[in-house]
């Protein structure tokens, strides 16, 4: 038995400090071990950084920032609640992700059934390592706080089917992810070729928009190669299109439907 659980509940077990003695005191709890001390020796023993738990008998190593106000009168309750926060945040699926009703139940029955073995202590490292298992597969955040099991290895995404849902294999019955289709990037061209076949850039165009009247152009990285290229493409590139084939193509939609008197114009590109 510890020494909190010997221990008054008002009183702290490292200092034995109460609210008799010290008006306002609090009390905070951390969510490894569950140990109940008061804010006085919070700052003592965890200020200068990670420190063993100060209860007797008790070597869980802990950082300030891992101790919080209790919330729950009943520290079995509190222990309870945050393990199903816990597990629920790794293990967050919902029911449309699934392939029938059926699998979805069964995903409730384990996520449940992994809980209860955390709050009764029942296969604590097989359940912990399962989670810790889905987790890595799933890209999920793992608490680095905790000791690495070695036995957990990380899947590779080379090794892993983009189409499956959980590579780590622990929930059954998930529909298959859809991969979007990769869309091309914009084209402000159009597809319009962007050969240089009708012009090439000479140093003396370059030479010349270096003179004074370009002097405003100057700016740290400005490339005036690739400004006069740029230029010069947007100058040509209306000389591969010509007019007679558009007028033809125009004249060739304008003929009559099969069996009606319709004609039917293509619209004026121009």
């Amino acid at each position: 038995m510890d020494d909190d659980e010997l221990t008054p509940p008002n009183k702290c077990p490292v200092c034995g400090s109460d609210p008799r003695t010290h008006p306002g005191l609090r009390f905070k709890i951390n969510t490894k071990c569950y140990h109940r001390i008061c804010e006085g020796c919070v700052d003592r023993n965890f200020s200068s950084g990670k420190a063993e738990c100060p209860i007797g008998g008790c070597h869980v190593s802990l950082w300030k920032r891992e101790w919080r106000t209790q919330t729950f009168e009943d520290l079995k309750i509190e222990r309870e609640v945050e393990i199903r926060k816990r597990v629920n945040k790794i293990l967050d699926r919902q029911e449309e992700e699934f392939e029938s009703k059926r699998y979805y139940d069964d995903f409730l029955e384990l996520r449940e059934e992994m809980i209860m073995n955390l709050v009764l202590r029942t296969d604590v490292a097989a359940t912990n390592r399962k989670l810790k298992e889905y987790a890595i597969a799933n890209g999920l955040k793992v608490d680095t706080s905790e000791t690495a099991d070695p036995s957990t290895k990380a899947l590779k995404k080379k090794d892993v089917d983009p189409t499956v849902a959980d590579p780590s294999g622990l929930i059954k019955g998930l529909k298959k992810k859809i991969i979007p289709v990769a869309v091309a990037p914009y084209d402000p061209f159009m597809g319009m070729s962007r050969n240089r076949d009708y012009y090439e850039v000479k140093e003396s165009y370059v030479a010349r928009a270096r003179g004074k009247p370009a002097e405003a152009m100057v700016a740290a990285g400005y490339d005036f190669g690739q400004y006069m290229d740029e230029c010069l493409l947007r100058a040509f590139a209306g000389l591969g299109v010509f007019i007679q084939d558009e007028m033809a193509a125009k004249d060739n939609a304008a003929v009559p439907a099969p069996g009606t008197g319709e004609v039917k114009v293509a619209d004026d590109v121009f």
